[in-house]
């Protein structure tokens, strides 16, 4: 789903893009956004010792890392043409430490406020201990926009993380 989400997001991007990393993680996604060549990346994550890790890896002036949850995200003062987000934990990190229902879909509801017109947000679930109760509430909050252009691509065949592709109109 990694590539797909990528794909998705790719038609937003360009030399002035403003994009978020939802969940910084390891880094894969801002990685991603800055051989788009784009403008500026935020990126949050919560867990230090995984920010201290990746920053290592990602030696960017173009890179603004929160060390704060993606429910804040409505610190940026700009708006943004692509948002990522992959909800779960991190692969390399403590796996203990998930993402929340309450937090994530704060969080999207604030994305959805930054995104430009044509914007494009990608959301990644993985399974983990809240991932149903996530599910439901972020599906039934984009199930009620009219703003935007909501897909859901999943596997069907088997229990598989899914994207949901966002674009606003």
């Amino acid at each position: 789903m990694v590539e797909r989400s990528h794909d998705f997001l790719s038609k937003a991007l360009h030399p002035q893009a403003i994009c978020i990393d939802a969940t910084l993680g390891n880094g894969k996604d801002t990685k991603y956004f800055l051989s788009q060549n784009v403008q500026k990346v935020y990126a949050f994550e919560i867990q230090e010792d995984v920010i201290a890790k990746t920053e290592k890896e990602i030696d960017d002036d173009r890179v603004f890392i929160y060390h704060i949850g993606h429910e804040h995200m409505d610190r940026i003062h700009e708006m943004v043409d692509a948002i990522i987000f992959n909800f779960g934990y991190c692969p390399h990190g403590k796996k203990e430490i998930t993402t929340l229902p309450e937090t994530s879909l704060e969080a999207v509801q604030k994305g959805m406020d930054l995104l430009r017109k044509k914007g494009r947000m990608a959301l990644v679930f993985y399974h983990h201990s809240q991932a149903q109760q996530e599910q439901q509430a972020i599906e039934s909050y984009l199930s009620c926009l009219t703003s935007c252009d909501v897909c859901k691509v999943q596997m069907m065949n088997h229990d598989a993380p899914y994207l949901i592709e966002i674009e606003k109109k």
